[in-house]
């Protein structure tokens, strides 16, 4: 940490001195620019050209399978890097084409250069392009559909549904990471505050949100791989129980997103007023677990943990649909 004091000249301009060290580390001199960006908090943040200019980053390839790779070019683009080199002595096909795919996985992310020895990924994403409240309402438009889904294909026993659902799952992923993404840029570059038109700490909120939506989408998946473990159709009693509750559970979570998208403080106390409510679904799993066939109860009690742990994370949204308006009227005191 350095510290100035601030020093005033022509009688009315004031100024302070830039740290010699910090000054030449990140390229500044005589004629140089530098960005001022003011923040929500009353700090002021200093950007020299030359930070968005090294956003750059290698991966030196190993003997990886798919999954481990993945996750090394996941972690840098959350991260925010721009360009993503993988680099090998000699780059295989199939490591190649492992690159392909995980490049489709993520939003943006194109491959822009080939050798033998290296493959150069670029994110041509502009957050301006994609506004984080736009997104998470995509995410919810799909994560609501993918449960209802689910819940139809376990009640009728539909695999091909229930495949269907599975596989809309990565379509969910992509734009989370996507939110991951610019919630990182946003932290490392106050910049971009000024193109997503949001502050850091709303931007959180709006992360926190997609987060949970993303956990919902990952239980419609359960009750899906739950249908697909069915030999038969459930009774037609468990099916019936098994719709209420969705519908509990669904309503819940409808009403919270639309509680933050609104920024409806009532509304959202109205939802966590119902908190309490779905405890009876321990009984009820307790209940239809009695059926004889223990793969339907083994099902059956899959579906239910589901839907009662839906409900929380609805619970959770509407949270944050409390807690982002109160973040976002914080201003810093004026003497």
């Amino acid at each position: 940490m350095y510290t100035r004091k601030v020093q005033k000249t022509g009688g009315s301009t004031y100024f302070v001195t830039l740290p010699k060290r910090w000054a030449e580390g990140v390229g500044i001199a005589t004629g140089s620019e530098i960005h001022l960006v003011p923040n929500d908090s009353g700090a002021l943040l200093l950007v020299p050209d030359s930070v968005s200019k090294s956003n750059h980053c290698t991966i030196v390839l190993q003997e990886w399978e798919f999954d481990r790779l993945q996750r090394e070019v996941i972690a840098r683009y959350i991260a925010g890097f721009d360009v993503i080199s993988v680099r090998g002595e000699r780059i295989r096909p199939e490591q190649r084409r492992m690159v392909r795919e995980i490049a489709q996985r993520l939003v943006g992310l194109e491959i822009f250069e080939e050798t033998q020895q290296l493959v150069v990924l670029h994110s041509l994403v502009n957050i301006k392009d994609f506004p984080v409240h736009k997104t998470v309402d995509r995410v919810f438009e799909i994560t609501k559909a993918m449960l209802a889904d689910a819940v139809d294909a376990f009640c009728e026993h539909d695999h091909e549904l229930a495949r269907d659902v599975i596989e809309r799952d990565r379509d969910v992923d992509r734009l989370v990471l996507l939110v991951a993404r610019q919630f990182s840029l946003l932290l490392r570059d106050l910049m971009t505050e000024e193109d997503c038109a949001l502050s850091r700490p709303q931007f959180l909120y709006c992360h926190e949100v997609a987060d949970q939506l993303e956990r919902v989408a990952d239980h419609a998946v359960k009750i899906s791989e739950a249908a697909l473990a069915l030999n038969s159709p459930v009774a037609e009693s468990s099916s019936s129980e098994l719709k209420t509750r969705f519908k509990e559970s669904n309503r819940v979570l409808s009403l919270a997103v639309r509680s933050f998208i609104e920024q409806d403080t009532d509304l959202a106390n109205q939802v966590l007023e119902m908190r309490g409510q779905e405890g009876q679904l321990f009984e009820i799993t307790r209940r239809l677990a009695s059926e004889k066939r223990s793969d339907a109860a083994s099902s059956i009690s899959i579906a239910l943990d589901s839907l009662l742990r839906i409900a929380e994370y609805g619970f959770n949204i509407a949270e944050n649909a409390l807690d982002a308006p109160v973040s976002s009227s914080f201003r810093p005191t004026e003497k």
